[in-house]
């Protein structure tokens, strides 16, 4: 069985899959979504808190993608270029709404399990959510890199090794990456008086 023109563009790497994007190659496009889709949705939504917007999101990233890919420089992962992407768009966002980070499905179930709406309740909610966004605005001041595989293996579960291969980066350059960060993020946390 002869194998689809989609499995032949899976194999290409990311920087090629752009250089075939920028000049509007529809099955690079689909195989670098394909790719990536999922972990960028998990950001977006980590950052708005909204299925729906997050997902509204998602496709304004690849749109950008499919627009402008000869913007990217190639310096660093292309996975890190498309976060930065995402990132940027759900932050313009929250500006634009002119809202606070609304309440994560998990808080609203934690309140709508709770037979009576207690303050002590609702004191914890509040509390884990300033510290959420002392662990955002921490994050928001560790260089590119670092952050993306603080938020992969933190946010998305991976391994280091998955990290490693997610973003086409030697596992060595990973650990050390990680281990940078989390010193960086620890001396942040502790700087905001992030509980110990």
């Amino acid at each position: 069985m002869q194998p689809s023109s989609i499995d032949k563009y899976r194999t290409y790497s990311d920087e090629t899959l752009l250089q075939l994007i920028s000049r509007k190659d529809l099955l690079a496009y689909e195989a670098l979504y394909d790719r990536h889709a999922q972990t960028v949705h998990n950001l977006l939504k980590r950052i708005v808190h909204d299925s729906a917007t997050a997902e509204e999101l998602l496709q304004e990233t690849f749109w950008q993608v499919w627009q402008k890919a000869e913007q990217y420089a190639e310096k660093g992962a292309v996975a890190a270029w498309l976060n930065r992407i995402a990132r940027n768009k759900a932050l313009d966002q929250l500006r634009h709404d002119k809202a606070r980070p609304r309440m994560a499905d998990d808080d609203i179930g934690m309140l709508e399990q709770s037979p009576t709406y207690s303050y002590e309740g609702a004191e914890k909610v509040v509390e884990q959510r300033l510290q959420q966004q002392q662990v955002n605005q921490a994050l928001d001041n560790i260089p590119g890199e670092q952050r993306l595989c603080l938020e992969l293996a933190y946010f998305e579960g991976m391994s280091q090794s998955q990290i490693a291969e997610y973003t086409s980066t030697p596992l060595g350059t990973i650990k050390t990456r990680m281990r940078i960060g989390m010193e960086k993020l620890e001396r942040l946390l502790r700087a905001s008086g992030y509980p110990e």
